[in-house]
C-alpha cells in the first residue's frame, strides 16, 4: 500500500511555500518584518519548494558560518551537481575567488587578501578613506544644492567604495571607476537566488569584461612595477592575482555601496540622526552597526554539509543545502530586544553581517572605516537631508539594495 501525505502535512507543506513565496518577494526592511516573525514561528529550519531549509536563528546561522561541516556551492560541488553551470563565465570566475572556495584552495587564495586588508593596513589606508569621503560627499553635496535634488546610489554610493579599492590597490587612472563600478554590481547579480537568464548573460558579459581588464593591467604592471600592491601581485602570481582584484571589487563595491545607501536612508527618513551625528564621537559607530543589522548588504547565504550533521535540533545528511537568513537572525527576538524597533542605542551583540568563521569578511574593517567616514561628512555637509522621492530597491531576497535614493535638502 503507497504512503501517501496526511492532509495535515500537505497543508504544512503549502503554508511552507506561502510563506517561502512571500519572502522571496519582500524587499523593504519594514516589509520583512512580519515575514520574518511568520519564519521564526514556523521553526528554525523552514523547507523550500527546491528541497533546500532556510535557517532563520541567529545561533543556527552562526553555525553554518563557524562549523566547517559546512560549505560553500564550490566547482567541485557544482560539477556534481549543477550539469552545464560551466556555460555561466560569472559563476566560473566567482569559484576560482575564495567567496566560493573551501580549504586547501580558499585558504592560497585568501592569504594575499588577508595581508591586503589585514585592520593594520586598513588603517594606514584611513589616510586614504577620509579624503576621498570628502571629496565624494561633497561634490554631492553641491550638486544637491545646485540642482534640488540628486541620485546618491550612482553619484556617491557606488564610486565612493571604487574609487577606495583603487587607491589602495594602485590601481592606474586609465581604468574607468565608473564602469568599473557598474561592472563588479552586474556581476555579483548571478549571486541571487533564480537569477533570471537576463541577470545571468549580463553578469557573464561583466565577467569577462572585468577579468580582461584585469589581465591588461597585471601585465603592464608585471613590465613596469610602481612598488604598489598591484605590482606586487603581478610579479607574485598573475593568475591568481586577476581573481584577486574580481574579489575586491566584486565583493567589495556592491556591498560597501549598499551600506553607504542604507545609511543615508537612515538619516533621510529619522529625525534627529544626523545631529547625534554630529554631537556624540561614537554614535557614528553605534548608527553603523544597527544598520547592518536592521538592512544588513546580503541577507542569504547558501551552504552545503559536506557529512551528516545536526542543525536547529534535527539531523541532516550530508548534501543537505540550507540558506541562512541574515535578516531573520537579525531580528530574533531570542537575542534582540524588540528586533523590529529601529534603536542605534540598543546592547552590542555580533552581527552576521560580515559573517563568521573561515568566510569572516575580510574586507569588513574597511567597510566601516568608510561607513563612519560617510555618516559624519553626510551628517556634516548635507544637514535637513530628506528624500526627493521614493527609494528604488532591488528585488531579493538576498540582495535588495537600493538602486535610487534621490535626496534634496529641507
Amino acid at each position: 500500500m503507497l504512503n501517501t501525505p496526511t492532509l495535515d502535512a500537505r497543508r504544512d507543506s503549502r503554508s511552507a511555500a506561502g510563506l517561502v513565496r512571500r519572502w522571496r518577494q519582500a524587499s523593504d526592511p519594514q516589509e520583512l518584518a512580519g515575514v520574518y516573525d511568520e519564519l521564526h514561528v514556523a521553526g528554525p529550519l523552514v523547507p523550500t519548494p527546491w528541497n533546500a531549509l532556510l535557517v532563520t536563528g541567529y545561533e543556527d546561522c552562526r553555525q553554518v558560518f563557524a562549523d566547517r561541516t559546512w560549505l560553500t556551492l564550490s566547482a567541485r560541488w557544482r560539477d556534481a551537481h549543477r550539469p552545464g553551470w560551466r556555460a555561466s563565465a560569472s559563476t566560473v570566475a566567482l569559484c576560482e575567488t575564495p567567496l566560493q572556495q573551501d580549504p586547501p584552495e580558499h585558504t592560497k587564495r585568501r592569504s594575499p587578501l588577508t595581508a591586503a586588508l589585514a585592520p593594520r593596513a586598513v588603517r594606514a589606508a584611513a589616510e586614504l578613506v577620509g579624503p576621498l569621503a570628502a571629496e565624494h560627499v561633497r561634490a554631492f553635496a553641491d550638486r544637491v544644492r545646485r540642482d534640488g535634488a540628486a541620485d546618491l546610489v550612482p553619484a556617491l554610493c557606488h564610486p565612493l567604495p571604487t574609487a577606495v579599492l583603487a587607491g589602495l590597490l594602485g590601481l592606474p587612472p586609465e581604468v574607468d571607476r565608473a564602469w568599473l563600478a557598474a561592472e563588479s554590481v552586474a556581476m555579483v547579480r548571478v549571486e541571487e537566488l533564480g537569477s533570471p537568464p537576463s541577470v545571468v548573460r549580463r553578469a557573464d558579459e561583466a565577467a569577462a569584461a572585468q577579468l580582461a581588464c584585469y589581465d591588461r593591467v597585471l601585465a603592464e604592471r608585471a613590465g613596469r612595477p610602481a612598488g604598489d600592491l598591484l605590482s606586487r601581485w603581478a610579479a607574485e602570481d598573475p593568475a591568481g592575482a586577476r581573481h584577486l582584484l574580481l574579489t575586491l571589487f566584486s565583493a567589495g563595491v556592491p556591498t560597501t555601496a549598499a551600506l553607504l545607501a542604507s545609511l543615508a536612508l537612515a538619516l533621510s527618513t529619522r529625525p534627529g540622526l544626523g545631529e547625534r551625528t554630529r554631537q556624540e564621537p561614537d554614535f557614528a559607530d553605534r548608527l553603523t552597526d544597527e544598520v547592518l543589522r536592521w538592512d544588513p548588504p546580503g541577507r542569504v547565504v547558501t551552504r552545503v554539509a559536506a557529512a551528516d550533521t545536526e542543525l536547529g535540533g534535527r539531523a541532516l545528511p550530508a548534501g543537505q543545502v540550507v540558506h541562512a537568513l541574515l535578516g531573520a537572525a537579525h531580528r530574533d527576538p531570542r537575542l534582540f530586544k524588540d528586533p523590529h524597533t529601529f534603536d542605534p542605542y540598543r546592547d552590542p551583540h555580533r552581527l552576521l553581517a560580515f559573517g563568521a568563521g573561515l568566510h569572516y569578511c575580510l574586507g569588513a574593517h574597511l567597510a566601516r572605516t568608510q561607513a563612519t567616514a560617510f555618516l559624519r561628512l553626510f551628517a556634516r555637509e548635507l544637514p535637513g537631508a530628506r528624500l526627493a522621492g521614493a527609494p528604488v530597491r532591488q528585488p531579493g531576497p538576498s540582495m535588495t539594495d537600493i538602486t535610487r535614493l534621490p535626496i534634496t535638502l529641507s
